[in-house]
């Protein structure tokens, strides 16, 4: 393991803690360390923001960057394929649907997924099953609070 004056180095494997800034291309700060405490993981297992690991390899305890993920590192693309149409009538709603709410499904398999009313018609919605973000540039600014070794 890589040590420079001491402090461990990140590396494939490392478990890391970050301070961190999340803002979109606007501008607008969607997540912070201040809101919602560092971000741990262990780099290359994590795969929240898919590229942000291979940016921290060689970096040390108490480096500072500014990191622009792609949309594809970050949330990904959006996917048409992940928009499924279908009558109103399947879905059991206890409610009036909006364009761009989020609700909660159950899925074939019992299990259960966030979606968004993409599109809605008289008797058609449109379900999109993309994250909030995918199509989104992520810019992060990020302090490397903790370094813990590869196990």
């Amino acid at each position: 393991m890589a040590a420079v004056g001491g402090t461990r180095e990140v590396r494939w494997g490392s478990v890391v803690s970050l301070d961190y800034d999340a803002l979109l291309d606007s501008g607008e700060q969607i997540d912070s360390s201040a809101a919602n405490g560092p971000l741990k993981f262990r780099v290359g297992d994590w795969h929240g923001l898919r590229g942000l690991g291979s940016r921290l390899v060689g970096l040390c305890a108490g480096d500072e960057r500014l990191i622009r993920l792609s949309a594809a590192e970050a949330f990904g693309e959006w996917d048409p394929s992940a928009v499924l149409t279908m009558r109103q009538a399947t879905l059991d709603s206890e409610g009036h649907l909006e364009d761009g709410m989020t609700l909660r499904v159950e899925t074939v398999d019992g299990s259960a997924a966030l979606c968004r009313v993409y599109r809605l018609t008289d008797e058609r919605v449109a379900l999109d099953f993309n994250h909030p973000l995918a199509g989104e540039p992520l810019t992060l600014f990020v302090r490397v609070a903790e370094v813990a070794p590869p196990n």
